[in-house]
């Protein structure tokens, strides 16, 4: 049985594989527990490089973390580009 993280993206992102899908919806599981221990959003983005998950993925999986963000597209965005896990000389 799917996790509803995964129905909802399975039904709410148009073009992306049921692989993919899976993918992404087992990361954003993974980092909402990380988030719920008190987690800072730059440890669940240096997480997800730890896991090599691509610029474009860690993003999806961002704004699914925001919930209700009125931007959040944007401040995903923002918030994987600009994070210390991300910028250039990063390990």
């Amino acid at each position: 049985m799917p996790s509803t993280t995964l129905e909802e993206l399975l039904n709410n992102v148009g073009g992306l594989s049921p692989e993919v899908a899976q993918q992404a919806a087992k990361h954003i599981d993974e980092c909402r527990r990380l988030l719920a221990t008190g987690t800072d959003m730059d440890a669940v983005q240096q997480h997800l490089k730890d896991q090599d998950v691509s610029i474009l993925l860690a993003i999806l999986i961002t704004t699914r973390l925001l919930g209700d963000h009125p931007s959040k597209l944007r401040a995903a965005r923002e918030i994987v580009e600009c994070s210390p896990a991300r910028t250039p000389g990063s390990p």
